[in-house]
C-alpha cells in the first residue's frame, strides 16, 4: 500500500513492506523501502553515503600538513557520510539528525575557512563564537522537532539554515575565483560548480517528481537520484575544501600546487614538500 505521508520528501513511501528497522519515522526519499535487503531500509542511498567517508578520508590523509581547521573541514565529510548512512540504512528520525546536524557543522567550518583565509585575522574572536552559537541554536530547534508532527519544522530550518551559510560561502568563492590569474585553478572551480549544479539538481528531482521517476517509459528502472546526489556532492565537497586549503596557502606565500593521484584525484601540495603551514 503506498500512501501520502505528511512529514516525508515523497508521497512513494510503500507502508508494506517494513524491514528490520520498522516502519520508517525520518524523510522518506524516491527509493522504495528494503526492495534489496531486509536489513536495509534504502540500499542504494545508503551504499552511495560511503562516498562522503571515502573522500573525507583522503581529504584528510592528503592534507594531514596543513591547519587543523582543514582536518576537521575533511573530517566533518566523514561525519556526515556516517550520519547518512544511519539515515538512509535505517529511516529512524533520530539517526536523521546524525546527517542533517554534522551537515550544519561542516558547512559551518568551510564558511570560517572561506573567510578568515588571509595571513591575518580579517574578523575579530567573535566570528568563531557567532558560528559555533548558530550551530548550536540550530541544532537545537531541529531537536526539538523529535516527533512526525514537527517533521516539517524541522526540515525548513534545517534547509534555510543551511542555505543561508552556502550562500556565504558562494559569495567568497566567487571573490575567490574572480582573484585567480591561473586558469588551470579556475577550471577547477567550474568543475566544482558544475558537480555541484547536477547535483542539487538531481536532489532536486527525486524530492519533487518522485512520481514521474517511478513511472518512467520504456520500463525503465528510477535511477536512484538522490543516491547520484550523495556521489555529486562527495566530489565537489572534497574540491570545495582542496581548493580553499590552496587558496589559504596561496596567501600565506607558502607556494602550493595541485598534484594528482592516479591522474584522477588532486591534492593541494607544498613544493613537494611536508611543510606545515603554521
Amino acid at each position: 500500500m503506498i500512501v501520502p505521508s505528511t512529514y516525508s520528501n515523497t508521497t512513494l513511501i510503500d507502508y508494506s513492506t517494513v524491514g528490520f528497522w520498522g516502519p520508517p519515522t525520518a524523510s522518506d526519499w524516491c527509493e522504495r523501502n528494503y526492495d534489496i535487503s531486509y536489513y536495509v531500509a534504502e540500499f542504494f542511498n545508503t551504499l552511495s553515503s560511503f562516498s562522503m567517508v571515502v573522500v573525507g578520508l583522503l581529504g584528510m590523509y592528503l592534507h594531514w600538513n596543513f591547519e587543523k581547521r582543514f582536518i576537521i573541514a575533511f573530517g566533518s565529510i566523514v561525519i556526515v557520510g556516517i550520519g547518512s548512512i544511519a539515515f538512509h540504512g535505517t529511516l529512524l528520525f533520530p539517526l536523521q539528525m546524525l546527517d542533517e546536524v554534522p551537515m550544519v557543522f561542516t558547512i559551518l567550518t568551510v564558511a570560517y575557512c572561506c573567510v578568515e583565509d588571509k595571513p591575518y585575522r580579517k574578523l575579530g574572536t567573535w566570528f568563531p563564537v557567532s558560528i559555533a552559537l548558530y550551530g548550536l541554536v540550530t541544532t537545537v530547534v531541529m531537536l526539538f522537532a523529535s516527533g512526525p508532527e514537527n517533521h516539517l519544522l524541522e526540515f525548513i530550518v534545517f534547509q534555510s539554515s543551511f542555505a543561508f551559510v552556502v550562500i556565504i560561502v558562494l559569495s567568497h568563492v566567487i571573490k575567490i575565483y574572480g582573484s585567480h590569474k591561473d586558469e588551470d585553478i579556475k577550471r577547477m572551480w567550474r568543475y566544482t560548480f558544475i558537480a555541484t549544479l547536477f547535483s542539487y539538481g538531481y536532489w532536486n528531482v527525486d524530492f519533487r517528481l518522485c512520481h514521474l521517476v517511478e513511472a518512467l517509459p520504456f520500463g525503465v528502472p528510477n535511477p536512484q537520484l538522490h543516491a547520484w546526489w550523495h556521489v555529486g556532492a562527495s566530489l565537489a565537497s572534497y574540491m570545495l575544501c582542496m581548493l580553499i586549503c590552496y587558496q589559504r596557502a596561496l596567501n600565506l606565500d607558502r607556494h602550493p600546487k595541485i598534484e594528482w593521484v592516479g591522474g584522477v584525484l588532486p591534492h593541494v601540495a607544498l613544493n613537494g614538500k611536508n611543510q606545515k603551514t603554521l
